[in-house]
């Protein structure tokens, strides 16, 4: 994994001191083994081998203390490689974590797109029937308006008929009255013309 940092990258500083202080320690032991051998050859051992014991005893501390130092340090270095090997896991752990939350934005706003193309269409629809309503409305308007003027017109047309009928049942009524105010002709008229 990229970034991914292993424990052999890292080097702690005090390891590196460590072993340092071993080699140099070494590297006393085999001074005072010489200077040892040195002095057997000349014959001057006796007087110095006091010192020499002591100066035994320190390196012998220098190393306990450096072996304690270099444990300390592998039990640190260990420590700091399994929080290395945490924070690698909570890492990808988070990488998923977020994925997930990057798809579900991601279908969350095809969601809202969907829906907003959808209410868009809504309203566009809505509009339509507002104007094919405002469009009927008139049509119909139209369509009762020659009805009505149609029925107007038969209405008339029955009142004209009626008019007509009865000044004609008036003109026959008024002939009747006359008839019956007229006095009754007498039938020599008829004689008289035969005469």
């Amino acid at each position: 994994m990229a970034g991914k940092l292993e424990p052999s990258e890292v080097a702690p500083l005090e390891v590196l001191e460590e072993a340092e202080g071993e080699t140099k320690s070494s590297k006393k032991t085999e001074e005072l083994l010489e200077m040892v051998k040195k002095l057997q050859k000349e014959g001057s051992l006796e007087p110095q081998v006091e010192d020499l014991i002591n100066r035994i005893n320190e390196l012998q501390q220098a190393k306990k203390k450096s072996g304690e130092e270099l444990g300390e340090a592998q039990a640190l270095w260990e420590a700091l490689r399994r929080d290395l090997d945490s924070l690698n896991g909570e890492k990808v752990h988070l990488e998923e974590v977020l994925s997930k939350k990057q798809e579900a934005l991601r279908t969350l706003q095809l969601h809202c797109q969907r829906k907003g193309s959808e209410a868009q269409r809504l309203h566009v629809e809505e509009r339509l029937e507002d104007l094919t309503g405002q469009h009927k409305d008139p049509w119909e308007f139209h369509m009762l308006k020659q009805r009505l003027a149609w029925e107007i017109r038969a209405l008339q047309s029955s009142k004209e008929q009626l008019l007509t009928e009865e000044r004609q049942a008036r003109a026959k009524l008024e002939t009747v009255e006359r008839r019956l105010r007229s006095p009754p002709e007498v039938q020599s008229a008829p004689a008289e013309k035969d005469g």
